[in-house]
């Protein structure tokens, strides 16, 4: 009977190209499905954390999987590489800032000091976590824009008296 773990769904979709490199199809499936779960995991910490806040969970998450995979799943092979990978990933993932990271992580630096000395806890939760009215701007869709008519029908709804003139 194979192991289960996360990743274990794909082995048949990755057991050729396991075999074409030579490799275990359990080792493949783990390393391939490890980043992509990674990844998703990455997704709501983007959303719901500023960029500081989500670069200190994914480094706490990474850590944690890490350390579950050394100390906690010994003998679960599957299950041990799997939480390794998907830690692995997280934990990296703190490593590959983008330039505008790097500002926006600066800028919440900043903000979580000053939040500090000054005594005011909630500009330390809004340098890790996402301000509401910021979040209703990634969820919600754009402001309909207003309809600009053509020219020949601004001209006629004109109610001044030239234009009623013009229109008899």
């Amino acid at each position: 009977m194979p192991e289960l773990g996360p990743t274990s769904m794909l082995d048949p979709l990755v057991e050729g190209w396991a075999k074409e490199a030579g490799m275990d199809t359990n080792t493949l499936s783990s390393i391939f499905g490890g980043n992509i779960l990674g990844g998703i995991i990455g997704v709501p910490l983007d959303m719901f954390l500023t960029d500081l806040g989500s670069k200190i969970a994914q480094a706490a998450l990474g850590g944690l999987g890490l350390m579950l995979g050394t100390y906690t799943f010994k003998g679960q092979k599957r299950l041990q590489l799997d939480t390794m990978q998907i830690g692995s990933r997280l934990f990296s993932e703190i490593l590959d800032p983008s330039p505008q990271q790097i500002k926006e992580i600066q800028k919440n630096v900043g903000e979580l000091i000053d939040g500090f000395v000054q005594g005011r806890w909630d500009k330390v939760a809004y340098a890790i976590f996402r301000n509401p009215r910021e979040f209703t701007g990634l969820v919600s869709p754009p402001p309909a824009e207003k309809k600009e008519l053509p020219t020949e029908q601004k001209q006629s709804t004109q109610q001044t008296p030239a234009g009623i003139v013009e229109r008899l």
